[in-house]
């Protein structure tokens, strides 16, 4: 079992026995969030690409042929780290318009892991 007051405990990790019958650590719950982003007018793109490449929640982003610009995948342990990225998309980040929506869990497709 996590340690009392540990941040695994927090984010409610169990403990599970491994192969050797040594307890295990059970992966930590990741908050994870698909943002839809359009730019200022006079945001450059280059201002969104650089501002993704040192933010440590965004995994992923795609630049988008409709009335977005991109869409944007933002993963983190703690909610608060995550509405904390998605402040920053906002501000440094240059999006002028951002449609936050929270991802639940994954489908379960066959063939995909």
């Amino acid at each position: 079992m996590p340690e009392p007051g540990s941040p695994a405990e927090a984010a409610g990790a169990t403990a599970t026995e491994g192969t050797a019958g040594f307890p295990v650590e059970a992966p930590e719950r990741l908050h994870e969030a698909l943002v839809c982003v359009r730019l200022a007018a006079a945001t450059p793109g280059i201002r969104l690409l650089d501002f993704l490449r040192s933010e440590p929640c965004a995994v992923g982003a795609w630049w988008i042929a409709t009335d977005l610009d991109a869409v944007v995948r933002l993963a983190s342990p703690s909610r608060p780290a995550l509405n904390r990225a998605v402040a920053d998309l906002r501000r440094r980040g240059g999006a002028e318009v951002v449609a936050v929506h929270t991802i639940l869990r994954a489908l379960d497709l066959p063939g995909v892991r």
